[in-house]
């Protein structure tokens, strides 16, 4: 008991500040506002595709309930269930855990079935991370109390995301936060954020209802109730001198815990999202893009897009030097793999050079191609052949250009490759050719006819080292090899030479 109490001293001193979570000073708490219930009431006002998402609500029920019965019981049979959940979380029972059930089984009871029903998209996730950390798996209740699984939560204190992290507690355990992303709101970096938070105090208090107290207020607070409650190490037992939300806050935890293990019990049906966690998958992004441009090439709402990712801020996955995620729906993965070409248009490195207003339209100017050397970091599950078609080019001309003998990659192997990119055409250049090229998807609008009046685009590709008029030719559709020699004046292949200027015709 001494060394217990002489640790949590020495913590109160160097942990007060360093490990709260969502801390704030809440001894004093307007009593017209519970935070936990306010949460319930956040569903009501979520986007569209949140709130229209479930199934119709109230028209099931368990056993010999009829839809709208709502059963009650006495603080026996409450007590008796509660000691009958297995947990190494010393659950317990009191007229305040009665309150907070009511709360969820009663008062707010339509939204609670939103939630559990939300627990069968996040709480895949919740348990994955929690197992691998061999923390207690109903830790996961505790993001229902924090955020009502809403990933875009966020507390009248700053506290963002599912697990209501603070910004700088965020970044202390690793989550991002800069003007496109916010990993707070995203509900697997947050939850494994969240575990090592559980670890860290689990060694302190060695107790999860303090670690859980602590969750809530910050173990400053926690520290500064067991000096107050003259050295007690029971949550119970401190309670009167912890912040008045934090009171609330453990037996809401409790209250939730019950519930989820006696839902037939009180008839409180889970009204299911129309997608569940089994039903997305994700694949990796390397390119900006935007939600608008995702939606519109595999006919997926925007809205669904945004709330299978809601660590974008903006919409808009941005460029950067590792791969992002994009969660979507499994019957989409396909469609969206297909249309990467639409999506980012060839020779567009990081997804919209030269754009032109918030929407990623491209400047119709005139632009001329060249070649640049760069080096490619191999990312998670990228193949010699997933690079390949990034870049333009094929395995083989990676191969060659990295003198490798067999197909495999690793992650964080660097790769040299030659990026075919574009770059505005010098006037007094453009006019020695008959023919423009303004870079915009699929059809070329604004240019100039051929003299045989079809609308034929010449670009100028500049030869990289291990190229071959055959590879080149291949990168360009239409163009074949004797088009590129006759274009071009070319006898001799041999002459072929890095930095050369060829002239490259499409839509001929």
């Amino acid at each position: 008991m001494k060394n217990l109490y002489g640790t949590i001293i020495l913590s109160l001193l160097l942990l007060s500040v360093a490990f709260s979570v969502n801390a704030q000073d809440t001894t004093i708490v307007d009593d017209s506002y519970d935070p936990i219930a306010a949460n319930l009431d956040s569903l009501v006002t979520l986007n569209y595709i949140q709130r229209l998402n479930f199934a119709t609500a109230g028209v099931n029920a368990y056993g010999d309930f009829k839809p709208l019965d709502i059963p009650s019981y006495s603080d026996e049979v409450y007590r008796s269930r509660m000691a009958k959940i297995q947990s190494p979380i010393m659950l317990g029972y009191n007229p305040q855990v009665r309150e907070y059930i009511d709360l969820y089984s009663i008062r707010k009871r339509q939204l609670a079935a939103r939630v559990m029903g939300l627990a069968n998209y996040y709480f895949p996730i919740f348990e994955e991370a929690l197992d691998k950390n061999g923390l207690p798996l109903e830790l996961k209740y505790l993001a229902i109390v924090e955020s009502a699984l809403n990933p875009t939560a966020v507390s009248r204190a700053g506290a963002t995301g599912i697990w209501q992290f603070m910004l700088g507690t965020g970044k202390l355990y690793g989550l991002k936060v800069n003007s496109y992303i916010d990993e707070r709101r995203d509900p697997v970096k947050a939850t494994y954020a969240a575990c090592q938070y559980f670890k860290n105090m689990y060694d302190i208090y060695k107790d999860w209802l303090l670690v859980i107290a602590a969750y809530n207020c910050g173990p400053g607070n926690v520290n500064k109730a067991i000096v107050r409650s003259g050295g007690k190490t029971s949550f119970w037992e401190i309670s009167p001198y912890l912040p008045r939300e934090t009171r609330g806050y453990v037996p809401a935890f409790v209250a939730v815990t019950y519930l989820m293990n006696y839902t037939s019990e009180h008839n409180l049906v889970p009204v299911p999202p129309v997608i569940s966690y089994y039903e997305a998958d994700t694949v990796y992004v390397d390119q900006k893009v935007s939600f608008k441009d995702i939606s519109s090439a595999i006919d997926v709402p925007v809205e669904m897009i945004q709330y299978l990712n809601p660590v974008y801020k903006r919409q808009v996955i941005p460029d950067g030097d590792d791969s992002y995620v994009l969660r979507l729906p499994v019957n989409k993965i396909a469609a969206y793999l297909n249309v990467c070409d639409k999506i980012f248009p060839p020779g567009l490195e990081n997804g919209a050079l030269f754009a032109s207003g918030d929407d990623g339209s491209l400047d119709p100017t005139m632009f001329v191609s060249h070649t640049v050397k760069k080096y490619h970091s191999v990312k998670k599950r990228e193949t010699l052949a997933s690079i390949a078609s990034k870049y333009h080019c094929s395995a083989g001309d990676i191969k060659r250009w990295n003198k490798m003998k067999g197909n495999k990659v690793y992650r964080g192997q660097k790769l040299m490759v030659y990026a075919t990119v574009y770059e505005k055409a010098d006037p007094a250049e453009a006019k020695t050719d008959s023919m423009k090229v303004p870079v915009v998807p699929d059809t070329a609008k604004n240019t100039e006819a051929s003299p045989k009046g079809s609308a034929v685009k010449i670009i100028h590709h500049v030869v990289a080292p291990g190229d071959t008029l055959w590879n080149i030719a291949h990168r360009y559709e239409g163009m074949t090899v004797e088009k590129l020699k006759e274009l071009n004046g070319i006898k001799n292949t041999n002459d072929l030479k890095p930095g050369t200027k060829l002239k490259v015709v499409i839509g001929a």
